[in-house]
């Protein structure tokens, strides 16, 4: 279900700001439009930084947002780092669950006692694990576990988007400057998860700075 107001929102006061993953959230954001009802997510990784929309792209604080135009949608995210979810519960409305502690046992946790406010999972967001894009094997490593740790809540129309996956080698900083990194044979954070998702003939929806498959599963 579409709301006007949240996109009049989204590309007025944020997709300017959002850098090389402007084009990506506004997919996300088209895939849960399809849905007549209130719609699931799950995110790993939670918002930082308030402001911070070019860095990291603030994405529970974007997520929060969809929710509230879309009453009875709810969100569930996790973060290792204490501060970081003390800083996110206070951005936040009670839309968002706020986790503390290690994502992929999290994960399994909510797939083998899913959330009764959360019937649908709708869209599937890694990005607990920060990149070194010239060794990114560690953090691709870790959002596959998550993949695998959360598997029986995703449905075929589940979106799966891992971020920080650029296949360019231009990467952004807050300020809107960009540097010129070595790039990755294969995606960055998502390399594993891309693999992954072309040996069982998942769909590929957009692969760019972010990248997102549906049909995860059958």
């Amino acid at each position: 279900m579409r709301s006007k107001e949240f996109w009049q929102y989204f590309n007025s006061d944020v997709k300017p700001l959002l850098a090389a993953r402007a084009d990506t959230f506004e997919q996300m954001f088209v895939h849960l439009d399809q849905f007549d009802r209130p719609v699931g997510i799950i995110e790993t990784g939670c918002t930082r930084e308030a402001g911070n929309w070019a860095g990291d792209g603030c994405s529970t604080l974007l997520f929060d947002t969809y929710a509230k135009h879309h009453v009875g949608s709810k969100i569930y995210t996790v973060d290792l780092d204490p501060e970081a979810t003390a800083l996110c519960q206070q951005l936040v409305s009670t839309n968002v669950s706020v986790h503390t502690g290690d994502s992929v046992g999290y994960l399994k946790s909510l797939a083998d006692k899913p959330p009764a406010d959360m019937p649908y999972l709708d869209l599937l967001y890694l990005d607990s694990y920060d990149v070194d894009f010239h060794n990114p094997t560690l953090s691709a490593i870790h959002h596959l576990k998550e993949l695998v740790a959360v598997i029986p809540l995703i449905r075929s129309e589940t979106l799966v988007v891992v971020d920080d996956s650029p296949l360019s080698i231009i990467a952004y900083s807050n300020e809107g400057k960009f540097a010129l990194v070595e790039p990755p044979s294969i995606g960055g954070k998502g390399k594993f998860v891309a693999e992954y998702a072309e040996q069982i003939g998942a769909t590929k929806q957009f692969s760019s700075y972010q990248c997102g498959w549906t049909r995860m599963r059958g």
